[in-house]
């Protein structure tokens, strides 16, 4: 667009998303094992974790297992598309996801940020249905740009 162009609704322009796990004693290795895939994260309760630059950081109060795709990752910005290859790969049989399910709390989480406060997206019936069927929630952290008056 012609620099100066103001452009309302749309789809959202940054985002970034996890599937994760978490339980206050959760084993992160046995959602690895059920779901065959490594996390791109994880913690255990009481383990304490390291920061990129080596220094120690507070033992975590509860374990998290957690696949992430960042905005660097993919040039997809349709949310249902994004959450498909999130999943891509995982079991498909809704008894493993009963399992995961019964050792903690599973759900995606998308942070969002939108340079307008009018844009928009769906999720569509049939990949809401999906995540239900795996008891996924769906968190939203969505940030906006304060808008000139």
């Amino acid at each position: 667009m012609p620099e100066g162009t103001i452009q309302l609704c749309g789809p959202i322009d940054w985002f970034s998303t996890s599937l994760q796990v978490s339980g206050d004693d959760l084993d992160p290795e046995q959602i690895t094992r059920l779901l065959e895939h490594a996390p791109t994260r994880a913690q255990r309760c009481g383990v304490p974790l390291r920061r990129p630059d080596g220094t120690g950081r507070a033992p975590p109060r509860f374990g998290r297992w957690a696949r992430d795709l960042k905005p660097s990752q993919t040039d997809e910005w349709d949310i249902s598309e994004v959450i498909r290859l999130l999943f891509e790969g995982l079991p498909l049989d809704l008894a493993v996801w009963d399992q995961v399910a019964a050792l903690g709390r599973t759900r995606l989480t998308f942070g969002l940020n939108m340079p307008t406060s009018n844009r928009e997206f769906e999720l569509e019936p049939d990949l809401m249905r999906f995540l239900a069927d795996r008891r996924v929630s769906v968190w939203f952290d969505i940030y906006c740009e304060q808008e000139e008056a």
